[in-house]
């Protein structure tokens, strides 16, 4: 397996990395500088600097790539911040035009899912960027003609939990979060999977 990495360097990519290289991929880590290629070391991995929102500098990393996985979201909910999303959307669609790389795993957001609770519909509105955004960018992929499994979840925190709960098309029962590295073994379980299409996965930690 050789597999791309976007967002390479962030909280939840790290793991992602980790995660790939323990099962043998051969990673391209993908991240904006110099100052924040991973930390890791190993022979399978190699770093690829650049901006993941330019479709020029994907189709050079996407070459010869089985699939890609991206955890990219903004660090804020403002619309700048959020634009990530769909910006990288875009390009990715484009470099896999260019290249034939199909098989796309991205991070979004429990909050596309139809509000069941009142603090469901609050947050929506009070991070609407972020619903715009992740939705723009699921529309993109998912129109694309490619084989993408969307992961929406919760909250993210970084407890040492590698257990999760997928459902599709509905986050789990109570799952209003999920940790870091099991989000990350959800992505690369997916890209491992057979895939066909673009599916919609909530996304959580097990019950107490």
């Amino acid at each position: 397996m050789k597999l791309v990495i976007l967002g390479a360097n962030g909280r939840t990519g790290r793991h992602v990395v980790q995660e790939a290289l323990s099962r043998g991929a051969k990673v391209t880590a993908v991240v904006r500088s110099d100052a924040k290629r991973p930390t890791v070391k190993h022979d399978q991995l190699q770093v690829a600097v650049g901006d993941p929102c330019d479709p020029k500098f994907l189709s050079k990393v996407f070459r010869d790539q089985d699939a890609v996985i991206s955890t990219l979201g903004g660090r804020t909910p403002t619309k700048k911040a959020t634009s990530i999303y769909w910006k990288s959307a875009d390009a990715i669609v484009e470099a896999a035009g260019d290249t034939g790389l199909r098989k796309i795993a991205v991070t979004s957001s429990a909050l596309l899912f139809p509000p069941q609770r009142l603090i469901e519909r609050v947050l929506a509105i009070l991070v609407r960027n972020i619903v715009q955004s992740a939705t723009r960018m699921e529309q993109k992929l998912c129109n694309a003609n490619l084989d993408v499994r969307v992961a929406r979840c919760g909250f993210l925190h970084n407890a040492e939990e590698t257990r999760y709960r997928a459902e599709r098309g509905v986050l789990p029962k109570d799952g209003s979060s999920i940790s870091r590295i099991a989000l990350a073994r959800f992505l690369v379980d997916q890209i491992h999977a057979p895939c066909s299409g673009c599916q919609v996965y909530g996304v959580s930690g097990p019950t107490a």
